[in-house]
């Protein structure tokens, strides 16, 4: 299976709006010092990593001069584990008491 073009620039995309909402609330987290601010943005970096783990991972196997081979099903289980980590954090920085 190989990455389309449209694939590829969603990826990019996704890195590059992701990367922009984690320093946002990184910045937030500066100016407020609230912990649950930096767990968010931790999430968030988590979540958005592991969404596109899948398309680089075929991008790799894709290459002409690369010999990877990657079990697709391990990928997707691994992509899917990450995610839900990212989820995990972000699910304990929403319901974590606010600091002071």
């Amino acid at each position: 299976m190989t990455v389309t073009l449209i694939e590829g620039l969603a990826a990019v995309l996704m890195y590059l709006f992701g990367g922009a909402l984690v320093l946002f609330i990184y910045d937030a987290f500066k100016k407020t010092g609230q912990r649950n601010l930096m767990y968010m943005a931790i999430g968030f970096f988590i979540l958005i990593f592991g969404s596109n783990l899948n398309t680089l991972a075929e991008a790799l196997q894709s290459l002409d001069n690369v010999t990877i081979t990657l079990d697709s099903s391990a990928v997707r289980t691994v992509t899917l584990i990450i995610q839900l980590v990212g989820i995990l954090v972000l699910l304990y920085s929403a319901t974590r008491p606010p600091s002071q």
